[in-house]
């Protein structure tokens, strides 16, 4: 939903209104950030910070912006995680703000979950109390902003940046030119290298007088024209042109897949579920009603699919997906197109899963999970996404033993890995060359879905890619947290004896909504206190109302879910957080 923010009252109070497109206020309160946006055009801060256009500074960027890799030698961080403009995270907390549901202050809980990453001798940037209390409880060393008014950290970054002057040393921006001067090997550990982040950036890099800096994030190619999910399926027209008669489902599904901008800018082939891409034009929401409509007949017509989501090219956690929408339903799919509409980005429809489940403590999961790239790397295993519904809720480690004693087809564990190589392949591929992407994939994650989708298929059971998530992402606290304990045996988490030695080797993280009054030290201490012997446990962030984050060791997969769950329950009970749904 697009909105134009009304500050009403003082920022740093934490209330104020967002007035949205059809005139509607509504009040802003209880967010750790201001709701101050900033659109349209970068090109003011462009040329008073680096004397460039943005499309020169992104030149630059290309340039003077390095990505860092996992290869080389460890270096000291400087951590700038917060929301990205990318995926539109201001208008997913609007939305729950319009719809009555209780947003997660997406702002405020990636700035804070980002200092679980960090290590002694990081410098994190950030502006909230929950942030500080974070980074007082793991002993690291901060900088704060003290921007309050600001949704977006890398535009409160550019906004510091403009005010700065050359005697401000002590200020939140000198301190970070002082100790970029002092670790010039450091590397910039950012959310996303979206534009905003690539302009402070180069004027950092100018300010501490350095030649180049390197950067633990995708280049600007891939940040902003891969991490999405419009290139996975082709758009509606494309594949009506294409010649169906007389072609068999999967040849089709593959000929389609060759439509998609991931086949044509990079061959890049994985294995996808039927969709189509509806594009987000200037033509009105009836005529993209239209094009939903059209998508809908070609699922029917050629793989007589009767289920679809509609999903957002540009948001991530499940944020705006609507469905599954009857396919035979037209009223309604029309309904939910004009509605998703005003948002504007291009949307997905894409056939229903039925998954596979895992079951886990008398709940049944999904089978749905996701491969990564870690410093530009095909990261260990897979993560298996804990969901309520298309909410994201949270990750467990697995790898192909494991897969195969939750007595899931060996096969489809191996067919998702070798995506991932794919993936990886594909951005240092030739054709990567002229897309500018060569070498700018150094993290990020696709989602997968593992199951039936029926109708010319039938029961057969496919692993299928449905997000491609190529950022910073949730899994990264799981797969940090799963180093931390078998880096040393016992873990850097709260615990009672040594995780990996008693062979837990497995781990998995879940999300809670903490109560109001819940706090980080709090809410740690008591779940440290409820751990077994041998297991180890540590909270990622608590941010009071809104979002938090356990993760847990188990000796396999459902034995650290189950953990995980078991830890919520028994802070709802102690009044730090609201019970599981």
């Amino acid at each position: 939903m697009y909105t134009t923010p009304r500050t009403t009252t003082e920022p740093a109070e934490g209330s104020s209104s967002v007035r949205l497109q059809d005139g509607t206020e509504i009040s802003w309160v209880g967010f750790g950030t201001g709701p101050l946006v900033l659109t349209g055009h970068l090109g003011g801060y462009s040329t008073r910070l680096l004397g460039l256009t943005p499309a020169q500074a992104a030149e630059r960027a290309a340039v003077l912006l390095r990505p860092y890799r996992a290869t080389q030698a460890p270096a000291p961080a400087l951590v700038l995680q917060g929301a990205t403009p990318a995926t539109r995270l201001f208008e997913g907390d609007v939305s729950d703000l319009a719809a009555g549901r209780p947003p997660y202050d997406c702002a405020t809980y990636l700035e804070t979950r980002a200092v679980f990453t960090a290590r002694r001798g990081d410098l994190v940037v950030g502006r909230t109390a929950p942030w500080r209390e974070a980074a007082e409880v793991f002993g690291i060393d901060t900088v704060d902003l003290q921007d309050l008014e600001h949704y977006y950290l890398c535009q409160a970054l550019l906004a510091a940046a403009d005010r700065h002057t050359d005697d401000a040393a002590e200020s939140p921006v000198g301190r970070l030119v002082a100790w970029l001067m002092s670790h010039p090997d450091a590397v910039v550990r950012p959310y996303a290298l979206d534009e905003e982040t690539q302009i402070f950036l180069l004027w950092l890099l100018h300010r501490a007088g350095l030649s180049s800096l390197r950067v633990e994030a995708n280049n600007h190619v891939v940040s902003t024209r891969w991490n999405s999910k419009r290139h996975i399926h082709p758009y509606v027209g494309d594949a009506e042109a294409l010649p169906a008669s007389g072609v068999g489902p999967q040849q089709l599904l593959a000929a389609e897949q060759r439509l998609s901008e991931a086949y044509r800018r990079l061959r890049l082939v994985m294995p996808v579920l039927p969709g189509y891409t509806l594009a987000r034009t200037d033509a009105g929401p009836e005529r993209f009603a239209d094009d939903a409509v059209r998508a809908a007949a070609l699922l029917c017509d050629r793989y007589r699919i009767q289920r679809a989501f509609l999903k957002p090219s540009e948001a991530g956690d499940g944020a705006r997906i609507v469905g599954p929408v009857d396919l035979r339903d037209v009223a309604t799919l029309r309904a939910a197109a004009v509605d998703a509409h005003q948002y504007g980005d291009d949307y997905l429809l894409e056939a229903a899963v039925e998954f596979l489940t895992l079951h886990s403590d008398g709940t049944d999961h999904p089978v749905a999970p996701s491969g990564h790239i870690r410093g530009g790397e095909v990261a260990a295993g897979l993560t298996l996404q804990i969901l309520n519904g298309c909410a994201w809720e949270g990750n467990a480690y697995l790898d192909g033993e494991e897969w195969e004693n939750c007595g899931l087809p060996r096969h489809l564990y191996d067919t998702m890995r070798h995506s991932m190589s794919a993936l990886h392949a594909a951005f240092l591929s030739e054709p990567s060359i002229i897309d500018a992407s060569y070498g700018g994939l150094v993290t990020g994650g696709v989602d997968f879905a593992v199951g039936r989708i029926g109708g010319v298929f039938q029961d057969r059971i496919v692993a299928a890619a449905i997000d491609f998530n190529l950022s910073s992402n949730g899994a990264e606290y799981l797969r940090t947290f799963h180093e931390k304990v078998t880096a040393d045996g016992t873990g850097s988490g709260t615990g009672n004896g040594n995780g990996t030695g008693t062979g837990e080797r497995y781990a998995a993280t879940r999300l809670f909504r903490p109560t109001a009054t819940a706090t980080l030290g709090a809410t740690r201490a008591a779940m440290h206190a409820a751990l077994p012997e041998g297991a180890v446990a540590d909270l990622v962030a608590c941010v009071p109302g809104r979002w938090g984050m356990v993760a847990a060791t188990g000796t396999g997969v459902r034995h650290a879910m189950t953990r995980t769950e078991r830890l919520v329950g028994i802070l709802a009970d102690t009044g730090l957080a609201q019970p599981l749904p």
